[in-house]
C-alpha cells in the first residue's frame, strides 16, 4: 500500500481506448485528454495518475509492422502527438507520477514486456500494477483508495492470467473477431456505418442499434418515395376535381365532391385501403419479432432481467465486495470493509454514490466512466425502436484531502457531438435527445461526496 502525502491529488482516468487499425479507432478527444494532463501538470502538489485500464486499446489493431508494437505504433500516430507530449510533460515534473493498470482492450501490456519497455523508455508510465491501493490521513483517521479496472467483474471479459497470451475471454474474441473486423466496411447501407458499432452503447443494444438504422430508413424511403408523392398526386386530384365542380357551377369546397373523377377517387380509396392492410401487417410482423426476440435472450440469459444493465451488474458486485460479501478480484488479500473509496471503470458509464456498512461507516463506490463517444438509445414519440443519438462522455475521478475529510468528486468535460439522424429519428425523438454541451464548455463537477 502506498502512503500518500496529505495534499496529494489522486486521479483516475480510463477506457480512452485509443489506437486502433483504420476504421476501428474509436478515440477522438486527444485534445480535451491533452488539455487534462496540462491541467494536472500545473497542480500545486503532488498528483498520482492512474490510468486504470484500457487506455490503450490493442484489441482494435491487427498486424504489427517489424520492429513496432502496439503501443509504439498509436504513440507514433501524428494525431496524438501533443497529447502523449503532454503526459510526458506531466510524468516529468516532481511530484508527478503514472501507474498503469490493465484492463481486457490492453492486456498485451502484461503479457508483452515491449510494450512496458516502450511506455517506460518514452517516458510515458513510472510503474505496472495490477491494481492501485493507497492510503492518506484524512481528519481522524488513515483512508483507504482502492482502484482495479473492472473487467473482472463481468464474466465475459474476465482474464484468469494476464501474462498468458492465450488467456481470451469472450469479449475479447467479440472485439477481435467481430467488430475490429466489421469496422472497416463503413457505410454498407444508407444511415448504417459499421464504423461506428464500437460506439454502441451497451454493447448488447448492438442488435437494436442495426435494428432500428434499417427501420428508420425504411421508412424514411417509403415517406419519400411513396407517401409525399402519393400526398402530391391527391392535392392535384382534389384540385382538377375543385376546378372542375366550379366550372360546371357546383359550389362544393376543396375537398367537397367526388362526382366530377370518380376513378381517380376509387383509385385512391383502394390505395388508402391497401395502405392500411400493410401497415398493419407490418405492425403484427414487428410486434411478433420483438416477443420472439425477448423469448430468445430470456433463454438465452434465464436467471437475467428483460433488460439486463452491465453496469448495473457491474456496481451490485462492487457494493457486495465493500459489504464484505466477496472478495476484490484483483486484489483477494485485501479485507474490502477497510476500503474507503473504491474506484473501477470498464463499463464506460460514469457513477457516485455512496455506501453505508451494517457498522454505519461510509464509503464511496466511483465509475470513472470513459473517454468516448457513444450512441444512447432514446425512446422515441410513438412506441417506434429506439433512436441512437451521438453524445461524448468524457470523464475522470479525483481523490483528495478536504479539510480533515476525503472529499471524491466525477468530473466531466462536455463536448457537442454531431447527430447522424435522418429526419424521421429527428422528429420522433424531438424532445427527448439530451441537450448537447456549449462548444466553450468548460470541465466541471458531475457528482461529488464526502468520506
Amino acid at each position: 500500500m502506498l502512503e500518500l502525502p496529505q495534499n496529494t491529488l489522486v486521479v483516475f482516468v480510463s477506457d480512452s481506448h485509443i489506437g486502433g487499425d483504420p476504421g476501428c479507432d474509436g478515440f477522438e478527444s486527444p485534445a480535451e485528454l491533452k488539455a487534462l494532463f496540462e491541467e494536472l501538470a500545473a497542480h500545486d502538489g503532488p498528483v498520482e495518475l492512474i490510468l486504470a485500464g484500457d487506455f490503450f486499446d490493442f484489441l482494435q489493431i491487427g498486424s504489427v509492422p517489424e520492429g513496432e508494437d502496439r503501443a509504439s505504433l498509436t504513440i507514433s500516430r501524428p494525431e496524438y502527438e501533443s497529447m502523449f507530449a503532454a503526459l510526458r510533460s506531466f510524468r516529468e515534473l516532481e511530484g508527478k507520477r503514472v501507474i498503469y493498470l490493465p484492463g481486457n482492450h490492453d492486456a498485451e501490456s502484461w503479457w508483452n514486456p515491449r510494450i512496458q519497455e516502450t511506455l517506460r523508455t518514452l517516458g510515458l508510465v513510472d510503474d505496472f500494477a495490477y491494481y492501485y491501493l493507497a492510503g492518506i490521513e484524512a481528519g481522524d483517521r488513515r483512508r483507504v483508495i482502492y482502484c482495479e479496472h473492472g473487467n473482472q467483474l463481468d464474466p465475459a471479459n474476465t482474464v484468469e492470467d494476464y501474462h498468458d497470451r492465450l488467456d481470451t475471454p469472450l469479449g475479447h474474441h467479440v472485439v477481435m473477431d467481430f467488430t475490429r473486423r466489421v469496422a472497416p466496411y463503413g457505410e454498407i447501407s444508407p444511415g448504417l456505418d459499421l464504423a461506428e458499432i464500437k460506439m454502441v452503447y451497451p454493447l448488447v443494444a448492438i442488435p437494436r442499434w442495426i435494428a432500428s438504422r434499417y427501420f428508420y430508413d425504411f421508412v424514411g424511403k417509403v415517406a419519400a418515395y411513396l407517401l409525399l408523392p402519393l400526398l402530391v398526386a391527391y392535392v392535384l386530384y382534389r384540385l382538377a376535381a375543385y376546378f372542375l365542380a366550379r366550372s360546371q357551377g357546383s359550389r362544393s369546397g376543396l375537398f367537397g365532391g367526388y362526382r366530377e373523377l370518380p376513378r381517380i377517387h376509387e383509385l385512391f380509396v383502394d390505395i388508402g385501403i391497401v395502405s392500411l392492410l400493410i401497415l398493419l401487417i407490418f405492425a403484427v410482423f414487428i410486434v411478433v419479432i420483438r416477443y420472439a426476440v425477448r423469448r430468445t435472450m430470456n433463454a438465452m440469459s434465464p436467471g437475467e432481467r428483460p433488460h439486463y444493465s452491465p453496469a448495473e451488474a457491474s456496481e451490485n458486485k462492487v457494493r457486495d465486495i465493500l459489504k464484505g460479501g466477496q472478495r476484490s478480484p484483483m486484489n483477494p488479500s485485501l479485507d474490502p470493509t477497510t476500503v474507503d473509496v473504491f474506484i473501477s471503470g470498464h463499463t464506460h458509464l460514469p457513477s457516485l454514490s455512496d455506501l453505508e456498512r451494517d457498522d454505519g461507516r461510509r464509503c464511496a463506490l466511483v465509475n470513472s466512466g470513459c473517454w468516448l463517444r457513444q450512441l444512447q438509445p432514446v425512446s422515441p414519440h410513438l412506441k417506434g425502436p429506439p433512436v441512437f443519438v451521438s453524445r461524448f462522455v468524457l470523464t475522470h475521478v479525483r481523490v483528495f484531502v478536504d479539510e480533515g475529510a476525503l472529499r471524491v468528486e466525477l468530473w466531466e468535460q462536455p463536448k457537442p457531438a454531431h447527430q447522424s439522424l435522418t429526419r424521421i429519428e429527428r422528429l420522433l425523438s424531438s424532445g427527448r435527445r439530451p441537450p448537447q454541451p456549449a462548444p466553450d464548455a468548460k470541465p466541471s463537477v458531475l457528482a461529488s461526496t464526502i468520506v
